[in-house]
């Protein structure tokens, strides 16, 4: 404010900038309603009627000059749609490429000990993936295979093998030598039971990643009237003429009728828009050639149709405009003050919130925003007091919080403490044993705490459970034998913490406690299939085939078993899946010649924390 007085000081005119800036400062300080008016009558009339003047003006030459962009755009619109749903279909040929097992079939590699039983299993499976996709109707699929036998699903019939090849098959797969799928346009397919189906079909030959072998060719095949249907949605109604031809020119698709000086359709290929005849009585006909399916869409509209009625659009613009601005004066001034009330009363009561008045509340005329936010203002009223008290309990709660986490942290202290007390007594009066176990045990409690970390490493885990069995070797005496083996490059790799402890328990109980005589443990770190795999063997009595699979399957579900025990497996295994993934986990197993093999497959993280180090020194 100094300084606006100090410039009005230094004018030579003081009077006339100081009644320029009130001017502004009440323009600005408008109500709402005056801005809205303004606003609309700026943004909504002006535009408006300049647009119809100008519009009705240029409106004939506009068409003229725009109409062939106009009608390749559409062309090209109808053939990207069009290729969307081929390239549906081209997808379903890539599943065997995602399915590991039916490659390994196709390139022999499990064929001495797949039984017929499995291999019809993994062919129907696969089969069954490519009919549900949900997205492409398919009623027949051909997988001429190399080196097994092929498998054919003919429309209407269960699937059966075959050791006879389609020759036309054959022919379509060196049309797809080079790996992409090709489209067949409409041919008939004879079904088992004789029936006789128009369908159209996709054909991809299939290679080994490894050695990029021809092992089989896929045809996948489609009714005719799907196509037929989805090209008739997507081509309209009206005066335009729509026809699609295949690669060599044959027709998939006609609706209407091309006037054609040439005589031949086949004749346009590649992208382009042509004008045949000439006059009103022209058309204007436009071709685009799919790079996806080679097919080519064909678009003709008269330009009668195209031109039809300008002059009459011209005059109508005009009229429209000028009732449109009147129209939009009116509702201006209506809307901006029926909007500007009611925020006006919501103002006027949030002062006196502000001054303390709770017991406030605004009557709701409308269900829309302002209502909505009138609804809402008076539940903030009513609830503020208790959204008050709310507040000060969860202060309340959040200190005693503190509190009890404060002597959480004092109790293991002074069980610390209290063990370190109880092992010198003991070494002072020579008792190694008891000095043995309690060290162990206030490692393992310390351990078991965990301080704050999640995961650990290999050599943590496997340190841990020394400790542990070291104290479990005192108790049982010689009745318990272990062995740990492990591979040193694979002890620092990440691992769950207290992975170990509750199978190797599992293996002490189940070899001690529910059997007789002594029991043998033995923990080995290793890889496998790419995978760190840790195995904990015992030769206990071991379990029965139906109570391992039992076992099993209470693990994948994540089902706790009854009573007090048997728990931790089914803890471990799940903790495993939800942080690494379903591929990873517990598996028991029978061991030899007896006992059971726990196996924990773990992921090889070594090579992306590598990764992850270099990227982080640049």
């Amino acid at each position: 404010m100094a300084n606006l007085t100090e410039f009005f000081k230094k004018s030579g005119r003081p009077d006339y900038w100081k009644r320029l800036y009130r001017k502004e400062a009440g323009l600005a300080n408008r109500s709402l309603a005056f801005k809205l008016i303004g606003i609309n009558l700026i943004l909504i009339a002006v535009p408006l009627l300049l647009s119809s003047l100008l519009s009705g003006i240029g409106y004939s030459r506009a068409v003229e000059r725009n109409v062939g962009v106009y009608q390749a755009d559409a062309v090209h619109e109808f053939s990207a749609n069009l290729d969307i749903y081929m390239n549906e279909l081209a997808l379903l040929s890539v599943l065997p490429y995602q399915t590991p097992d039916l490659l390994d079939y196709l390139e022999r590699r499990e064929a001495a000990e797949a039984s017929v039983y499995e291999e019809r299993m993994l062919l129907e499976e696969f089969m069954r993936r490519i009919r549900v996709n949900g997205r492409v109707d398919t009623i027949g699929i051909t997988l001429q295979a190399e080196k097994v036998r092929s498998y054919v699903e003919p429309p209407d019939s269960p699937g059966r093998f075959t050791e006879e090849d389609d020759p036309d098959l054959g022919a379509f797969a060196d049309a797809a030598a080079s790996g992409k799928a090709v489209f067949i346009g409409p041919h008939s397919l004879k079904s088992d039971n004789g029936s006789t189906y128009n369908v159209f079909s996709a054909v991809r030959v299939i290679r080994s990643l490894e050695s990029g072998e021809r092992l089989a060719v896929l045809k996948i095949d489609v009714p005719t009237s799907d196509l037929r249907e989805r090209i008739s949605n997507l081509s309209g109604s009206g005066e335009r003429s729509v026809a699609v031809l295949d690669g060599s020119g044959a027709p998939i698709y006609a609706n209407g009728r091309f006037p054609d000086s040439s005589g031949s359709l086949a004749a346009y290929r590649g992208e382009g828009t042509v004008t045949l005849g000439s006059g009103r009585s022209s058309i204007l006909m436009t071709y685009v050639t799919s790079p996806v399916t080679g097919w080519t869409v064909l678009q003709a509209v008269p330009m009668s149709i195209l031109l039809k009625d300008a002059e009459t659009v011209n005059r109508q613009m005009l009229l429209v405009g000028l009732a449109c601005l009147a129209a939009s004066i009116l509702v201006s001034i209506l809307y901006a003050l029926r909007i500007t009330r009611p925020l006006s009363r919501l103002r006027q009561s949030m002062k006196l919130v502000e001054k303390g008045q709770f017991g406030i509340s605004i009557p709701v005329e409308s269900a829309d925003e302002i209502g909505h936010l009138s609804r809402t203002f008076n539940l903030m009223v009513s609830r503020l007091g208790t959204l008050t008290y709310r507040l000060y309990e969860t202060e309340i709660r959040e200190k005693n919080a503190e509190i009890a986490s404060l002597q959480s942290q004092i109790n293991p202290h002074f069980l610390y403490n209290t063990l370190g007390s109880i092992s010198m007594y003991a070494e002072l009066e020579g008792n190694r044993e008891v000095v043995s176990m309690t060290n162990h045990l206030s490692a393992l409690l310390r351990y078991s705490m965990g301080g704050g970390r999640d995961e650990v490493t290999v050599r943590e885990e496997i340190e841990h459970i020394r400790g542990y069995l070291a104290i479990q070797s005192i108790r049982y005496e010689e009745r318990l034998r272990y062995r740990i083996e492990a591979e040193p490059g694979l002890m620092d790799s990440p691992i769950i913490r207290l992975t170990l402890q509750p199978i190797v328990e599992n293996a002490i109980v189940h070899g001690l406690e529910h059997g007789s005589g002594e029991v043998g443990i033995v923990i080995a770190i290793g890889l496998s299939e790419g995978r760190i795999v840790i195995s904990v063997t015992d030769d206990g009595p071991g379990m029965g085939d139906e109570e391992l699979r039992r076992q099993n399957a209470k693990m994948e579900e994540g089902l706790l078993p009854e009573g007090p025990g048997g728990h931790g497996l089914v803890n471990v295994h799940r903790r495993l899946v939800l942080k690494y993934g379903s591929g990873f986990g517990v598996r028991l197993e029978r061991a030899s010649p007896r006992g059971i093999r726990a196996s924990i497959r773990l992921p090889d993280l070594r090579e992306r924390e590598l990764e992850e180090g270099r990227e982080r020194h640049g």
